[in-house]
């Protein structure tokens, strides 16, 4: 089941710590599996600190034909997943029992218990990632959504160019109205969507134009003056962390009609189309379910019920954590408990709710979070 969390647990002061690469080590082992077509299914295993990798197509009822996982990944708790341009996998990990956080990134194609290509701690719980699929103007971008509860305002989007694992600036404040968000997804323009899993909301947010200018490319310094012998060279003086974005949502998506109760994953499909996994009512049986909206061209408040859900005995729904779509495929695949669940894209509408997955796999874990391989 995915935490519900409060704001009360205790986790380290400020934002950041100082990203640290691993080097290898005696016992690593490190394989490179197949190569993995596009739309290659992973999962992640929270409690098994492990990355399941399933075979494209593969027969239902099966599990996964490979994994990565081991003490050199420094995988810890992972929690969602997201795939850069180069095909490296981006992870996010919380452990509760530490209140540690962690941003790992793993080279595309990697299995096994693989030394990570970055590893960088953060305060706070890193849940959702997301990372563009397109760039239509400056760097492609990646956002991650994180609660810090030593924070006046706990919930955030941290806001990262593709590659850094340092934020170059994030989404917070009284305006967003974020609570205790979860996953995040964006679409062809960069907008940004995060279920509020506390909040019973699912929102959009538009970046304030410009787009961020690609790091790793700084502009020369000059050298200083010569400076007299005798006398210390002045101290820099430090960067200071750039002011949150208070921004309110463009959409919010919410309210009794809407099916959105406790949402947990959020994906969007080429054609604009949002999909929410949603475990509904504590307590309350089949209130789990998919729900499907169109895309919204309208600032505001959406309030009208889903185009499409899918809920009931048939569909094995528990507890679903999150959501992927694969387009061209007509396929949904969806986090639930230790199971992966596939359905028909076509599923869900008026009389046809309640329908059975047209796949089920295997997980040797509890599954959190789900990536596609772009």
């Amino acid at each position: 089941m995915f935490p519900r969390l409060t704001i009360g647990f205790i986790v380290l002061s400020g934002a950041i710590a100082v990203a640290a690469c691993s080097s290898y080590g005696a016992g690593t082992t490190v394989n490179v599996g197949p190569n993995f077509p596009s739309m290659t299914l992973y999962a992640a295993n929270s409690n098994q600190n492990a990355i399941s990798i399933y075979d494209k197509g593969q027969k239902t009822g099966t599990g996964p034909s490979f994994e990565i996982g081991g003490a050199s990944t420094t995988l810890n708790g992972p929690q969602y997943l997201a795939f850069d341009s180069s095909q490296n996998l981006w992870v996010t990990n919380y452990n509760p029992a530490t209140n540690g956080a962690l941003l790992v990134e793993i080279s595309a194609l990697a299995t096994g218990n693989v030394i990570p290509l970055q590893s960088a701690a953060f305060a706070g719980h890193l849940r959702g990632i997301a990372i563009s699929a397109k760039s239509p103007k400056g760097a492609k971008l990646m956002v991650v959504s994180d609660v810090i509860p030593t924070q006046k305002y706990p919930s955030q989007i941290l806001l990262f160019t593709e590659g850094n694992t340092v934020p170059y600036q994030s989404i917070a404040g009284p305006k967003p109205g974020l609570n205790v968000p979860g996953g995040v997804a964006l679409d062809s323009s960069n907008r940004i969507y995060v279920t509020n899993v506390q909040g019973a909301s699912v929102q959009q947010f538009v970046l304030p134009k410009p787009t961020p200018t690609p790091s790793g490319t700084p502009s020369p310094t000059p050298s200083p003056s010569p400076t007299p012998s005798g006398s210390p060279s002045p101290s820099p003086t430090p960067s200071p962390t750039p002011t949150p974005i208070n921004i309110t949502a463009r959409i919010t998506i919410s309210g009794p009609n809407t099916g959105v109760v406790t949402p947990t994953g959020v994906a969007v499909d080429d054609t604009g189309n949002i999909y929410i996994s949603d475990e509904g009512k504590l307590g309350v049986k089949y209130s789990a379910s998919i729900l499907i909206f169109p895309p919204q061209q309208q600032k505001g408040h959406v309030t009208s019920p889903p185009l499409r859900k899918i809920s009931g005995s048939k569909t094995l729904l528990t507890t679903p954590t999150d959501v992927k779509v694969d387009t061209k495929a007509g396929l949904i695949y969806v986090a639930d408990s230790s199971s992966v669940l596939v359905f028909d894209i076509k599923a869900g509408g008026r009389g046809n709710t309640n329908v059975a997955p047209v796949a089920t796999y295997k997980s040797p874990g509890a599954i959190t979070g789900l990536g596609l391989v772009p």
